[in-house]
């Protein structure tokens, strides 16, 4: 039995690779003006999808029987890929600023809602401990 239930891990991971999504857009965000620059995507959804399922397992060495597992010991790896562009300027960099700013708040939206429930879900554990006094 494990303390914590498979939504916790899933919001564990889903801000993992928020995270990640976070660090490709900011990186465009920072190339806006490099010439050749090609904007980057981060395939969040095939991501998210794979850790759900419970891809990429990653093995655990346990050194000590006293130490915490962690759940299911998955971690996500994801696709990035370049954001096709139709008409290029002339220094034939493809990021789009308001783009990639609406990109930046949806996903620091996103990553706030899941860090929201996970405290959620603590504070329930953390209140069902306390009840049990």
């Amino acid at each position: 039995m494990t303390i914590f239930d498979r939504t916790i891990g899933l919001l564990e991971r889903a801000m993992d690779l928020r995270g990640t999504r976070q660090r490709i857009i900011a990186s465009n965000v920072a190339n806006e003006e490099t010439p050749g620059y090609r904007a980057k995507e981060f395939q969040f959804k095939d991501a998210l999808s794979q850790a759900a399922h419970g891809g990429s397992a990653v093995p655990v060495r346990v050194t000590h029987q006293g130490h915490i597992m962690p759940m299911g010991g998955v971690h996500a790896r994801g696709r990035i890929t370049e954001v096709p562009a139709a008409d290029l300027p002339l220094d034939a960099n493809s990021v789009s600023l308001d783009t990639e700013m609406a990109k930046l708040t949806d996903n620091a939206m996103h990553y706030n809602t899941a860090a929201t429930v996970t405290a959620m879900r603590l504070r329930q554990l953390l209140s069902a401990i306390r009840d049990a006094r």
